[in-house]
């Protein structure tokens, strides 16, 4: 195995690594940290998720095949939503699945087994790229600081109604109250497809997932016609999130 580093360079960034091999992914993590960088590693997409929503990172290294999720569906979701660099970690090394990797997303496409030295060049150009002062993209379900000041939203159960930070109102029928009610009271995650089912008394069938998912798009149009953008976020596979603070009443 490539030997470690001994002269780690300083680094201000962050870097997300998800591999499902448990001993590759802490000799990478080991390995970058000896670099310089600050990393965390998880072993399947749904911890990927729960990291950055609770965290923020500059660049993310992902396996493709994860046991929870496909990592072409994680970068495609990056790449969506945040403004963070994407290394594809996969033994699959045909030009099929390099031209997709990099349709999803990605910024550079590397092939196990793995040259350490190679992935360490790879972070640091791709990080060098990026301009410090912005780093601070949003995760996909979290909460700036800006936003909980001047971005907040309000949902009147009363009368089926949700006020947009800019004044204007939206009426909603009663499973589009119940739905926004349960992903505000589940603002610090992501709510799942069948706790949402469940929530709405929809089954978790194919007829029930296409009820939701067009209600989901009607509310996204009824919130795009009142504010800039939708508060409403898709994490592709899991469920929902509202990405703005919101209040109830």
């Amino acid at each position: 195995m490539t030997s470690f580093p001994s002269s780690p360079q300083p680094s201000s960034t962050k870097v997300i690594i998800v591999e499902d091999d448990h001993d590759l992914r802490e000799s990478l993590v080991k390995y970058l940290e000896l670099e310089g960088h600050r990393v965390t590693g998880v072993g399947s997409a749904i911890e990927f998720y729960r990291a950055v929503l609770t965290d923020r990172y500059s660049l993310a290294i992902i396996d493709i095949g994860l046991p929870d999720q496909n990592g072409l569906i994680l970068t495609d979701y990056l790449r969506n939503n945040t403004e963070m660099r994407i290394v594809i970690l996969t033994a699959m090394a045909s030009v099929e699945d390099r031209l997709m990797g990099y349709q999803s997303g990605a910024d550079i496409y590397l092939s196990k087994p793995l040259d350490f030295r190679e992935l360490s060049i790879t972070v640091s150009n791709l990080l060098r790229r990026i301009d410090l002062p912005e780093l601070a993209t949003e995760p996909p379900c979290g909460v700036s600081q800006e936003e909980d000041q001047h971005r907040e939203w309000v949902l009147t159960r009363a009368d089926w109604s949700l006020l947009a930070p800019t004044g204007n109102v939206v009426s909603l029928t009663a499973k589009e109250v119940g739905l926004i009610t349960l992903l505000a009271v589940s603002a610090d995650r992501v709510s799942t497809r069948q706790e949402i089912l469940k929530a709405l008394d929809y089954c978790n069938d194919e007829y029930g997932n296409k009820a939701l998912e067009a209600m989901v798009r009607r509310l996204r149009r009824k919130t795009e016609l009142i504010a800039d953008v939708t508060p409403i976020k898709t994490v592709h596979g899991y469920g929902y999130c509202f990405s703005v603070p919101i209040t109830l009443r």
